[in-house]
């Protein structure tokens, strides 16, 4: 079945929506979450409208299906020792786990083969492979070279990267962002190496959310459905069960929403440019199965990463005993996640199973408990994982983002999310955090 753990609800339909406020705020996620924190610590009235009945968007600790609580969202704070998100948790005293799992990489020439642990060469050749993507990426940015990346890269199958180049191009694109490596933006994608000093969230980065959250008026089951900025006194944003009207409004919903026909309806409609923006870019899908073993079945240090090359694009990550516990969480991204979505729950937690399986043995399968799976791309309140700008479109990030204004010019409708961060953090928890606080300032200045 899907993952259906629920966070703590802060709202319920039972509550009637205050008729105005001064600012509103669509979507309950981090950027949401933040922007009203930081809006109601400066002394302003906020509303959160959120169309779930749970907070976090896409960071969703699911705290039901398997017994303990697994993210099946965001998970991995990135870059720990740089991060800025990183750095507000450790001031809060939020205590941060190294991600210090090992690296075991396998190899199978054909699908049915033998499966054989990788050599030290081997380890070699995937290092070599990425690096180079990493360093072609780089190289467009500095050339302000506005292609796809995958017509930078010239990495032979003979040559030192060896039969490894395609799994290293699945890392960079499907695993990575959740677009196939030939639709990847050599200017937008984000960065491929990082520090190597990733940290994770003991109990779960949607539990901390949650708790965080504690305090703030958001209203769970309201999906906004209009939102009407051409008063020049304001905007007023519609749900189903009541509207609010403010000085202005933070949208924060995923890109895929956004762009969805049957989405939100602006009024007036977003201007040409900014429309034309939205459709240059797109929702890349990466979805979780988590698969529960019984204790002990791993001698594994917590969240080691297990990679299987294989013919062909069906590229799979494995952590096993992720988060520190008896737990493998495979992800899957691009093509093949959509593929596996199309075949259903059953078929997911299959396919990671058959994949941890020829890793590790027929054995394993005798300890195997329960599974769940995330179908990302067919949330209706997502439409898919990180928002990605198509080759050759890279401004249309910061296009899609623009605030809509009023004839006098004063920002009625801000936009953020990991859709709208700052370059050197898209498609993170920390540039969703970042944006937050930057749409706040914003409607800070506003307010006056």
């Amino acid at each position: 079945m899907t993952a259906a753990g629920l966070l703590p609800a802060f709202g319920s339909r039972a509550v009637t929506l205050p008729g105005e406020t001064e600012i509103v705020i669509v979507g309950a996620g981090l950027a949401g979450l933040t922007a009203a924190r930081m809006l109601q610590e400066r002394g302003r009235s906020v509303v959160v409208l959120e169309a779930r009945d749970r907070i976090g968007g896409r960071i969703w600790t699911d705290t039901s299906s398997l017994g303990f609580a697994v993210d099946l969202g965001a998970s991995l704070l990135r870059s720990a020792d740089i991060n800025p998100l990183a750095t507000e948790l450790r001031n809060r005293e939020v205590r941060l786990q190294p991600d210090e799992g090992d690296f075991w990489l396998f190899d199978q020439e054909r699908s049915g083969d033998p499966v054989r642990d990788a050599e030290m060469h081997d380890y070699d050749a995937l290092g070599f492979a990425y690096d180079k993507l990493d360093d072609a990426l780089l190289d467009a940015r500095a050339l302000r070279t506005d292609v796809s990346l995958a017509s930078r890269i010239k990495l032979e199958a003979g040559g030192p990267a060896g039969r490894w180049i395609d799994l290293a191009k699945a890392l960079a694109g499907p695993l990575h962002v959740g677009v196939e490596f030939s639709a990847l933006s050599a200017l937008d994608a984000p960065r491929l190496a990082g520090t190597g000093n990733d940290a994770w969230l003991p109990g779960g980065f949607g539990t901390w959310l949650a708790q965080s959250a504690t305090g703030l008026p958001v209203f769970l089951n309201r999906p906004v459905v209009r939102i009407d900025w051409a008063d020049g006194n304001g905007v007023t944003v519609a749900t189903a069960e009541g509207q609010v009207k403010a000085e202005a409004c933070i949208v924060t919903v995923p890109l895929g929403l956004l762009a969805a026909k049957d989405g939100i309806v602006f009024q007036p409609g977003l201007p040409e440019p900014q429309r034309e923006a939205v459709g240059r870019m797109t929702m890349g899908l990466i979805d979780r199965i988590a698969l529960q073993y019984e204790a002990g079945t791993f001698d594994a240090p917590a969240n080691t990463q297990a990679l299987l090359r294989v013919s062909g694009t069906r590229a799979m990550s494995l952590r096993l005993n992720a988060q520190a516990l008896p737990l493998v969480v495979a992800q899957v991204g691009g093509d093949y996640a959509r593929d596996l979505e199309g075949r259903g729950d059953a078929a997911m937690i299959a396919a990671a199973r058959s994949q941890l399986r020829a890793m590790l043995g027929e054995a394993v399968d005798r300890r195997f408990v329960k599974g769940v799976a995330t179908q990302w791309g067919r949330d209706p309140w997502s439409r898919g994982a990180v928002a990605a700008a198509k080759p050759g479109f890279a401004t249309a990030r910061r296009n899609a983002g623009r605030a809509l204004t009023s004839l006098a010019g004063r920002a009625r409708v801000l936009f953020a999310g990991e859709a709208f961060a700052p370059v050197d953090w898209i498609g993170s928890a920390a540039g969703a955090w970042l944006s937050g606080r930057i749409a706040a300032t914003e409607a800070l200045r506003v307010l006056g």
